[in-house]
């Protein structure tokens, strides 16, 4: 899901299937109620692609884009005044695999994100261990290869992906997914450039279980960056950030975490609600503001096996 920057319009992606050989790829946009915070249903466009992951809307609140994990390919659909979606402006299809037969045997889409001047739009791409760089053309709502930077590589098999800016906008962060670690990166507004600065396992360092990472979140303080892990130890693992961006490792969190695919942290930076999508409940954790350490609360909300949170005030 993804809110528009003035909080009025939600975005989902929607993929159903209607019967052998067949599926509908949609992505929806949604009014919401002020008061009562009730959704209503404005209007579906395709996807473009098979299995729409990921979503983030333009700063400008004008364009949607769209991450498709399955096919590998990404789109951009403009948003007209009253938050509905018109058919996409651009299509791009990744080509490309990795070393891992299972997971990176054709390209796959996993995050898409303008950066925060909306100049640049990142795709990540966990089949073909890439970070797709394109310029955004606000105008024709098109994407173009970054002249300075097409992509940044990953390590063979790192599996990138989300990525989270810092809020100074000159840095961001990488998680991959199937090495389990992160990039730390600075990041040149003016150019849209990613350079790496250091690189840690988000679990201790002689970890050999299954693990699939999932989620990355700056705090809204910058001085600390989370991300999740799904698998033998499911956890949230914490990291201090320091001035040239460069992480170190707080903490690693397992306790009341199960198969957390999403987390986030709440507008005033004070909690991190953790999503057990097979625990199907949402369990809050308390943040210490001085070491970033996140500490268990008895409070938690039940649902069935939620994947994403987004916070609307």
């Amino acid at each position: 899901m993804a809110l528009s920057p003035d909080k009025k319009f939600l975005y989902s992606v929607h993929g159903e299937f209607i019967d052998e050989g067949r599926s509908s790829q949609q992505v929806n946009s949604y009014s919401i109620n002020p008061k009562t915070g009730t959704l209503t249903l404005l209007n579906s466009q395709p996807s473009e692609g098979m299995g729409p992951c990921h979503l983030s809307v333009h700063p400008s609140g004008k364009y949607l884009f769209t991450a498709n994990y399955n096919s590998g390919s990404i789109a951009v659909h403009p948003i007209n005044g009253d938050g509905s979606l018109s058919s996409a402006s651009d299509v791009i299809q990744h080509t490309g695999s990795g070393p891992d037969k299972e997971r990176q045997e054709s390209a796959h889409a996993h995050f898409i994100c303008p950066d925060p001047q909306g100049s640049y739009v990142l795709a990540v791409d966990l089949g073909m261990d890439k970070i797709m760089n394109y310029t955004f053309d606000i105008t024709s709502g098109e994407l173009h290869p970054n002249p300075h930077q097409p992509f940044f590589k990953t390590k063979p098999g790192a599996g990138p992906r989300h990525l989270d800016f810092h809020p100074s906008e000159n840095h961001l962060f990488i998680l991959n997914e199937l090495n389990g670690t992160i990039i730390a990166c600075r990041y040149d507004t003016g150019k849209g450039v990613m350079s790496e600065i250091n690189t840690l396992n988000t679990l201790q360092d002689d970890f050999s279980g299954f693990n699939k990472s999932a989620a990355i979140r700056v705090h809204p303080g910058g001085h600390f960056v989370y991300a999740s892990n799904r698998g033998d130890l499911n956890s949230i693992a914490a990291f201090s950030i320091k001035e040239d961006g460069s992480i170190a490792k707080v903490q690693i969190q397992d306790g009341g975490i199960n198969w957390p695919r999403d987390f986030n942290i709440d507008p005033t930076g004070q909690f991190l609600l953790a999503e057990n999508q097979r625990g199907n409940n949402i369990v809050v954790f308390k943040i210490d503001p001085s070491s970033g350490k996140i500490i268990p609360t008895k409070n938690e909300l039940k649902i069935s096996q939620p994947t994403c949170i987004v916070f609307t005030d």
